[in-house]
């Protein structure tokens, strides 16, 4: 094989960010494997029934991340979808119904984000922490405790499978997934990474960064409000703190899926396998039978070595990958 071809792979490898994502979740999926001894389709099934909101909206906040921005309201996001699914549902909605209204509600959230971002130029930060505190106390204002039911179809509905093999809750995953990936291979795609890397050189060349913070911070709302649905199909009750811990999970598997906290760096898969890396990690916690009082420290000190090994392979292998390719075509 010609070396300059040999080189340009090697660097498409090692330099791929999700890399050392994916790595960690093979590993750690072998760990669960030999812990629980088998790993059947019940399992598979139980895995992303329980983990989907927390994947959604890692898919969901990988685009403000890439655009230079940050979202920390999608955890209250889905306690609010949640609570008003179950409110709609006491008060005679349809489940259907009830659910499309839930839905919308995210896709609401994140519009409003996208205007107090991108219209009223808050920054990011202080601009969604401020909204995570409204939302929770909307949700709280709606259902002060945990309670409620959700009409049975919801949660039967969720745990099926379409065309006999494909479970509801991969479904669910692939549709903010799916239109990521479809944004992504059209000019807003370029748009975005743009934006993120140098949001005034991206003014400069004629893009619309008002509309394109806009349509980032809607799109984290839609995957949040998909989420708060998964969510509430999951424990089919209403819970105003349901969503509150998920936030940060959510920003940890992008960082260890390769995105870069300053922008414009990242690829959407890797957020994938870094949130499916976290809820494996849980798994294995459980697994290995550690007690109760220690399962959080340890899944703390787990998640901080990811990281460090995330971020240091992902540089090391950028660098060396690099530098290889730029031996082979002579370059300095």
């Amino acid at each position: 094989m010609n070396p300059l071809l040999t080189s340009k792979l090697r660097y498409r490898i090692t330099g791929w960010s999700a890399l050392p994502a994916l790595l960690l979740l093979l590993v750690f999926f072998f760990i669960n494997w030999k812990l629980s001894g088998s790993m059947n389709s019940f399992f598979i099934d139980g895995f992303f029934s329980s983990n989907a909101p927390l994947i959604c909206i890692a898919v969901g906040v990988t685009m403000p991340i890439i655009s230079g921005g940050i979202d920390l309201s999608l955890g209250s996001t889905i306690s609010l979808v949640n609570v008003i699914i179950v409110w709609l549902c006491a008060h005679g909605i349809p489940v259907f119904e009830a659910v499309m209204i839930g839905a919308g509600v995210g896709i609401i959230t994140g519009l409003f984000n996208g205007v107090l971002i991108g219209v009223l130029r808050i920054n990011p930060l202080l601009a969604t922490f401020s909204s995570a505190s409204v939302f929770a106390g909307l949700a709280l204002w709606i259902q002060a405790n945990p309670g409620g039911t959700i009409p049975g179809a919801l949660n039967t509905w969720y745990n099926t499978n379409v065309f006999g093999f494909l479970p509801m809750t991969v479904l669910l995953i692939l549709v903010p997934l799916g239109l990521f990936l479809i944004l992504n291979a059209t000019p807003f795609g370029t748009k975005l990474y743009a934006l993120g890397k140098n949001e005034n050189k991206a003014y400069a060349s004629a893009i619309n960064v008002t509309a394109m913070k806009i349509c980032i911070y809607t799109f984290s709302g839609f995957a949040a409000g998909i989420a708060g649905v998964a969510m509430s199909a999951s424990i089919s009750a209403g819970d105003p703190n349901c969503g509150a811990a998920l936030s940060l999970s959510a920003i940890a598997a992008a960082v260890i899926g390769g995105i870069s906290l300053d922008g414009g760096k990242g690829d959407v898969l890797g957020t994938t396998f870094g949130a499916m890396f976290l809820s494996m990690l849980i798994s294995t916690v459980v697994l290995a039978n550690i007690n109760s009082f220690a399962q959080s420290l340890v899944n703390g000190i787990i998640m901080l070595f990811a990281l460090i090994i995330a971020v240091y392979i992902g540089i090391r292998g950028q660098r060396s990958a690099s530098g290889s390719l730029k031996a082979q075509t002579g370059r300095k």
